[in-house]
C-alpha cells in the first residue's frame, strides 16, 4: 500500500513560514516546497560500544552521544543481517535477505539493487539533490550512475594497509597506532567534503546528503593520538564466560570459530591491544561526527534537517569466543541507530521498542512527504518517533545466511538455524546471552511465538551468489 505524511509537510511549512496556506494549488506548492533535507550517516562496523548505549565503560563518545540526543533513539535496533554487504542492501531496498537472495558478503547485490527503487533513488526521482560519499553500499558499482545519485564521490584514502602491527599476519585483521595527522585519514576528508556540501548547496532543491564513515571498520589504524587515550594497562575486557559455547549448537559454534581470530588473539596475547585498537578508532570517528554536527549546525539548513544515524551491524571483541560480526547474538546485530525530525521528535528521547533497519526506507519517506513504494516491507517507525512509549506490536529480525535467524522482542532473542536447532536468550535476567534456554519445556510457547514471524524455509529465495553460479554452468 502507498502511504504519504502529507499533513507533516503541510504542518512544518506553517511552522517554518508562519503560513496559513489555502486552495488545491497552494496546498500542492507547499508540499513541494517544505520537504526537509536530509542528513543520512551511515557507520561501518560499530557495535553498541557508545556512551548513549553503555556497551563498554571505556568508550568515548562524547559528539556521537550529543547527535543522538537531537532526537529518538532506539536503543533495541538491530540490522537485518550482521555483515556489511546484506545489511546495507536491506536498509537502502526495504527488502529482507530471504526476498532479496542478498544473505552475506560474498552474494552480489548490483544486480537487486539495478532493479529495485532504493532510498537514494527514491529521494532522486522526486527532485532531491542526493549527494554520497564514504560507504553507503557494500562495493556496489552501480554507486556512481547517473539514475542514482546526482554526485557520487566515493571514499578518501586512508594511510597504511596490512601493516601486521598486531603480528597476527592475518590481512586486515590489524590494529595499531600511525604516525600521521587526522587530516590524512579518509573519514576525516570525507567529513571536510560533507560540510563543504551542507554550507554551499542550492537552498532551492531539497538535500539528501549520505555520508559513509568506513572507520571502525579494520584495520584499526587511526592516528596515535587516539591511542593514547586508552592506555594499554587501563583497557577492561568485555565480561565474558569460559563455558559461553557449551549450550550454543553446532551450526552457532560454526558461526563463532573460536578456534580462528580468538584463539590467535589469545595465544599472541592481543586481546587487550584489540579491545584498545577498537576503543581509539572509536574515537576518531567520534570526532569526525562532533565536525559533521558542528558543519550542520553552522550551516544554513541546520532547523529543516531530519538526521538519520545508522550502524551497518555489531561486533563482537572475545563475546563467546567470537571476533567480527558474522552472528545471530545481540553482540553481532544490535546498532547504534537514532533519528532526529524537526518538529516531530522531542530531543533526548529513548526508545526501548525492537525494531530493524527495514523500517528506515518507510520511516524517511513518511517524514519527507513521499510516497512509500510497495516493495518496502518494514512498518514506519513515525508512530515511535511522536511517542516512543507508545505500543509497538513488531519484533526486530536478522538473517545471517540462508534459513539462519534471529528474532529479537522486548525481553527475548529466539535464533533458529537452516538444520532446526535453536537458541532463546532471555534478556531480563540474561542480557549477555549466557544462558541458552531453548531446551526449557516452559518456553515452548516462546519459541512457537516468535518463530511465527519467520518465513516457511521453502519460500527462501536462493542466494544470488548461488544464482550467478547456476547460471554460469548452463
Amino acid at each position: 500500500m502507498i502511504r504519504s505524511y502529507f499533513c507533516f509537510g503541510l504542518f512544518v511549512f506553517c511552522v517554518l513560514t508562519g503560513s496559513l496556506l489555502t486552495g488545491a494549488n497552494d496546498r500542492s506548492i507547499a508540499q513541494e516546497a517544505v520537504r526537509p533535507d536530509v542528513l543520512f550517516i551511515a557507520v561501518d562496523d560499530l557495535n553498541d560500544w557508545t556512551g548513549h548505549l553503555g556497551g563498554h565503560p571505556q568508550a568515548r563518545t562524547p559528539n556521537i552521544d550529543r547527535l543522538v540526543a537531537r532526537g529518538v533513539t532506539f536503543t533495541n535496533a538491530h540490522c537485518v543481517a550482521p555483515a556489511c554487504n546484506p545489511s546495507r542492501a536491506g536498509l537502502m531496498s526495504g527488502i529482507r535477505p530471504w526476498r532479496s537472495g542478498i544473505y552475506v558478503n560474498g552474494d552480489p547485490a548490483a544486480g537487486v539493487m539495478r532493479r529495485t527503487l532504493t532510498i537514494n533513488r527514491h529521494f532522486l526521482a522526486n527532485g532531491y539533490l542526493t549527494l554520497g560519499g564514504g560507504k553507503i553500499y557494500h562495493n556496489l558499482q552501480a554507486e556512481g550512475r547517473d539514475d542514482t545519485w546526482s554526485e557520487w564521490v566515493g571514499r578518501f584514502s586512508s594511510p597504511g594497509k596490512n601493516l601486521n602491527l598486531n603480528g597476527l599476519k592475518k590481512s586486515h585483521f590489524d590494529w595499531g597506532p600511525l604516525d600521521c595527522r587526522p587530516d590524512e585519514m579518509g573519514d576525516y576528508q570525507l567529513t571536510d567534503w560533507a560540510i563543504e556540501k551542507l554550507k554551499n548547496a542550492p537552498e532551492d532543491q531539497p538535500l539528501f546528503l549520505a555520508v559513509g564513515y568506513v572507520k571502525p571498520h579494520l584495520p584499526w589504524y587511526v592516528p596515535r593520538q587516539y591511542f593514547d587515550r586508552f592506555p594499554p594497562d587501563t583497557i577492561q575486557l568485555p565480561e565474558v564466560t569460559d563455558a559461553d559455547l557449551a549450550d550454543v549448537p553446532a551450526a552457532g559454534r560454526k558461526m563463532a570459530r573460536p578456534e580462528g581470530d580468538h584463539a590467535a588473539v589469545v595465544k599472541k596475547d592481543q586481546w587487550k591491544k584489540g579491545v584498545q585498537g577498537y576503543l581509539a578508532t572509536v574515537s576518531f570517528l567520534d570526532d569526525q561526527v562532533g565536525r559533521l554536527l558542528q558543519g550542520l549546525e553552522d550551516s544554513p539548513r541546520a532547523d529543516r534537517t531530519i538526521v538519520v544515524w545508522w550502524t551497518d551491524h555489531g561486533w563482537h571483541l572475545g563475546e563467546k569466543q567470537h571476533w567480527r560480526k558474522f552472528a545471530l547474538w545481540e553482540d553481532a546485530t544490535r546498532t547504534s541507530m537514532a533519528i532526529a525530525a524537526p518538529g516531530v521528535t522531542e530531543p533526548g528521547s529513548r526508545c526501548g521498542a525492537p525494531v530493524d533497519y527495514t523500517s528506515v526506507f518507510p520511516t524517511l519517506c513518511e517524514l519527507a512527504g513521499l510516497e512509500v513504494p510497495d516493495h518496502v516491507s518494514g512498518p514506519s517507525l513515525l508512530p515511535l518517533l511522536k511517542e516512543p512509549d507508545t505500543d509497538w506490536e513488531h519484533v526486530a529480525i536478522c538473517t545471517h545466511g540462508r534459513r539462519n535467524h534471529a528474532v529479537i522482542d522486548n525481553r527475548y532473542r529466539y535464533i533458529r538455524y537452516a538444520d532446526n536447532t535453536e537458541e532463546l536468550y532471555d534478556h531480563q535476567s540474561d542480557p549477555r546471552e549466557w544462558n541458552n534456554l531453548a531446551n526449557e519445556d516452559g518456553l515452548v510457547k516462546i519459541k512457537q511465538r516468535l518463530a511465527a514471524y519467520l518465513p516457511a524455509p521453502a519460500s527462501e529465495v536462493a542466494p544470488t551468489q548461488a544464482s550467478k553460479q547456476k547460471k554460469s554452468k548452463k
